[in-house]
């Protein structure tokens, strides 16, 4: 696994699942080591989704990473001046993000990119976050 893939969307700061995913983007796009495959999907996508859900700019939390900031303290700060979910929305957002790509609309997206590594027969890769892992080899 290379320093320049950010960590697993099934890593929870917190509670809450994907953020440490979306932090570990942008510090490496900071520093010029986000492969280039990923760059149209900062701040957007799942990115963007995280921040509605917390209320937040994407260009806020950046600027925070910028700062030095960790990931819990970005959360927390988040929280102040964004929203704290309660237990039952974090749960939804967790289940959610989990199985984004299983037997929805981005099923079709998971199958596609999958094919285009070479691991379209492998049906133990249902989601775009188990996708992620199998493409930035946390999994084999």
């Amino acid at each position: 696994m290379s320093d320049n893939l950010p960590v697993s969307g099934y890593l929870k700061t917190e509670r809450l699942i994907y953020f440490a995913r979306m932090c570990s983007k942008a510090r490496l796009m900071k520093r010029s080591a986000l492969p280039i495959d990923y760059h149209e999907y900062i701040g957007v996508g799942f990115d963007g989704r995280c921040c509605r859900f917390l209320n937040v700019s994407y260009d806020s939390v950046k600027e925070l990473i910028g700062d030095g900031k960790q990931d819990l303290e970005i959360l927390e700060w988040c929280y102040v001046n964004g929203r704290r979910p309660n237990d039952e929305e974090v749960f939804i957002w967790n289940l959610f993000m989990e199985k984004r790509g299983w037997r929805d609309d981005d099923s079709e997206l998971v199958q596609r990119e999958k094919e285009s590594i070479g691991l379209g027969n492998r049906a133990e890769i249902q989601t775009l976050f188990d996708f992620y892992d199998f493409d930035e080899g946390r999994r084999q």
